[in-house]
């Protein structure tokens, strides 16, 4: 097998600099082959998902007659989601402020630093010891601003930059047209404190079917490597152990934060309007902190979780369920 990163690493600058502009330009072209694709033939689109995604699959795909968890996800992406101006109100990272504010819930909004549109904005001098960037419409890419640790702000900017050029195109690969319904946004956010000691705060991510919070997907030290001293576990809101149902997570539980009573009242508030959302909570010192609402997550699928997400997913009526879907929004 080639490794491309011993090739990669071997190359002179300019062969680096040649081999990164022929992967730019091909996950563009991919982009845009994806996007004409999926609006003639959602059927191949899905199955070059299930491809990329590498699910396991009970039976061949079917989103036409969606009955296990993957088809249901796909078919509320292509057929709901991708039509709905709150799905992508609430994807934005700055924008779903304002729905979290309509919900009652202000107070659970991390700190914002600053919000711009271009880089070039950017006051680097005025902003804190410490923080983090986003960019709104993305789910990577982020840079942090620690005390301890050198900051390079060219290294800042040259990340940001890549990552607000990558994702304006790349949501036609994975077919999560939602994501160019809104303004890209950079947004600057308090750096959140780990309980457990590690970089990163521990996320509390609640899987939500019709309105109601049943799983969690707990993680921690997600910045570091994946080795012991990386958790993931996967259970059901009682806490009981069920990582049949992710295939990346480990055996075991996680012990509950004082606060998790109110997350789980958090999740049901805020999943009300959607058949299925993924809400991702923070928990730091006893305190609720709102981290972001996923529509289509990158669920590592075992034909366990296949069968049984898939029978608690309703998709029978949605439009008249959720009539918030519907609403249209100007795409910028």
């Amino acid at each position: 097998m080639i490794n491309k990163r011993r090739i990669v690493n071997a190359c002179p600058d300019s062969f680096l600099s040649v081999y990164r502009f022929l992967k730019k330009t091909k996950n563009y072209l991919c982009a845009v082959y994806w996007g004409s694709v999926l609006n003639r033939k959602p059927e191949k689109h899905a199955k070059h998902e299930v491809k990329r995604e590498k699910q396991v699959l009970v039976r061949p795909f079917n989103i036409s007659q969606p009955k296990y968890f993957g088809e249901k996800l796909l078919w509320l992406k292509y057929y709901v989601y991708n039509n709905s101006g709150l799905i992508a109100q609430c994807y934005n990272k700055y924008e779903v402020r304002e729905y979290i504010k309509s919900k009652g819930l202000a107070h659970i909004l991390n700190d914002l630093y600053g919000v711009w549109d271009d880089v070039e904005e950017i006051n680097w001098e005025k902003l804190p010891d410490e923080y983090v960037m986003k960019v709104s419409n993305g789910y990577a890419g982020h840079v942090f601003k620690r005390k301890e640790e050198v900051f390079d702000v060219e290294k800042a900017k040259k990340t940001l930059k890549e990552t607000k050029r990558k994702y304006s195109y790349y949501y036609k690969i994975t077919g999560d047209l939602f994501v160019a319904k809104t303004k890209q946004h950079i947004i600057c956010e308090r750096l959140l404190e780990s309980s457990l000691g590690y970089l990163s705060p521990e996320d509390y991510k609640f899987y939500c079917f019709n309105g109601e919070p049943l799983f969690v997907e707990f993680m921690a030290n997600r910045s570091g490597s994946k080795d012991y001293n990386y958790k993931e576990v996967f259970v059901d809101i009682n806490l009981q152990d069920r990582h049949e149902l992710e295939g990346e997570a480990h055996e075991g539980s996680f012990e509950a934060p004082s606060c998790y009573g109110e997350m789980i009242q958090i999740a049901r508030i805020l999943s009300q309007d959607f058949p299925f959302v993924r809400v991702d909570l923070y928990a730091e010192k006893g305190k609720v902190i709102f981290g972001e609402l996923t529509f289509t997550p990158t669920h590592v699928q075992t034909i366990e979780s296949q069968i049984q997400l898939g029978e608690l997913l309703d998709l029978n009526d949605v439009d008249k369920k959720y009539p918030r879907l519907i609403q249209e929004r100007r795409i910028v």
